[in-house]
């Protein structure tokens, strides 16, 4: 039996993280949760009722990150941690030192994010991405589009380097009832009106504005009104708030926040639209997909990957308002192709996307990677030995 700890940031709206206390194998993996910030009660909650021990560094700011590097050290040898697996980006920085001072035996990091900070030209952050790819035994990509990026990009030696898509839980991603669909469209007063929506952080990465333009450009021209519902929140809301209301489109757009019913809410909408200006993956398009939703979106980072043009979804350039709005407007009104798209994606996901076999392909990299240590380990033993 190994010990295996998840680090991360804060809280987690994807149900990521409880997916992983779910599925790991618990026969040889017992598995410890911590997070860099303060951590989320529901989530500290929910992990301990699935046997999963939880640890937070308890860091407010930034000028904490030193004392919480220490504290997660001290975790680390205490519970004698095997695997040490960091997710984003913060948390990699500081667990993956935080793991080499504790002298953690194998030291696993997945970039959820692909050519981010690169195309925004942060060389520091850059630089921190690079020193974590040294600081671990692996790398996990969550699409070859990140795969590539680390190598062509950031000089990741390639056999330090795994891509493994990102995985859903078809048990979770599916409607709380057989009448969801009709329950959100009347919330919303959207039965006699297309429902479009976007889940998706609250942030200029994910393309909000270009949306909100073509919402702009796109009224008028279908055989129905269009309403659009906005789920997630951010930093950014009150700036989307203002710039709805400036393109005179506050009347048919809905600000949700977090929701946590979004499998409801793509059932409910006649497209899912992610027109993200980087994506390293997309995981709310593979739910679309499951659930049987078109979706429009950007020809960026890992989602050409999931969505296949033409068949399940349309891909347009990213930050082009008008050919966003032409997609939308081509299948809002082609009730036929809209529905043949519907489903096309299904058994795709179903073979490709598990969340299992996600985590059995994680757990696959353990085992290689602590067979490895325990090999070095051993060959240090024999070498010291000779010199005796």
């Amino acid at each position: 039996m190994q010990n295996i700890l998840h680090f991360a940031q804060d809280s987690d709206t994807s149900g990521f993280f409880p997916q992983l206390a779910k599925w790991h194998d618990r026969s040889r993996y017992r598995m410890f949760f911590a997070t860099l910030n303060p951590i989320a009660p529901w989530l500290r909650d929910y992990m301990q009722a699935q046997g999963v021990e939880c640890f937070s560094c308890d860091c407010r700011n930034r000028g904490q990150y030193t004392l919480g590097m220490l504290r997660l050290a001290r975790f680390l040898q205490h519970r004698q941690i095997d695997i040490l697996h960091t997710h984003l980006f913060e948390p990699s920085v500081i667990g993956l030192v935080a793991g080499l001072l504790a002298r953690t035996r194998t030291r696993v990091v997945t970039r959820h994010y692909s050519d981010y900070h690169t195309r925004i030209n942060k060389r520091w952050h850059v630089r921190l991405d690079q020193l974590c790819t040294r600081l671990s035994h692996a790398v996990i990509a969550v699409s070859e589009h990140t795969a590539e990026h680390l190598i062509q990009v950031e000089n990741a030696p390639r056999e330090k380097v795994h891509a493994i898509m990102n995985g859903i839980d078809f048990d979770r991603a599916k409607p709380s009832a057989p009448d969801a669909r009709e329950r959100v469209r009347r919330e919303f007063f959207a039965e006699d009106s297309y429902l479009l929506l976007i889940v998706a952080r609250l942030h200029p990465e994910k393309g909000h504005h270009y949306l909100f333009e073509a919402l702009r450009e796109l009224r008028g021209l279908c055989d129905r009104s269009v309403r659009l519902l906005v789920a997630g929140k951010g930093t950014f809301e009150s700036a989307y708030r203002e710039e709805v209301r400036a393109l005179g489109c506050e009347d048919i757009v809905s600000f949700l926040g977090f929701r946590n019913d979004a499998a409801d809410l793509i059932a409910a909408a006649d497209l899912l639209i992610l027109p993200s200006l980087a994506e390293a993956f997309g995981l709310t398009l593979t739910e679309a997909l499951y659930l049987g939703t078109p979706v429009v979106a950007t020809r960026v980072g890992g989602i050409p990957e999931i969505v296949d043009d033409g068949i399940d979804g349309v891909l347009v350039p990213p930050a082009d308002s008008k050919a966003l709005a032409a997609a939308i407007v081509d299948l809002l009104n082609d009730r036929d192709k809209r529905h043949k798209m519907a489903g096309a994606g299904r058994e795709k996901v179903v073979s490709r996307f598990r969340f299992e076999d996600m985590v059995r392909a994680y757990e696959a990299i353990y085992l290689q990677h602590s067979n490895d240590s325990l090999e070095g380990a051993d060959a240090r033993s024999l070498d010291s030995h000779s010199h005796v």
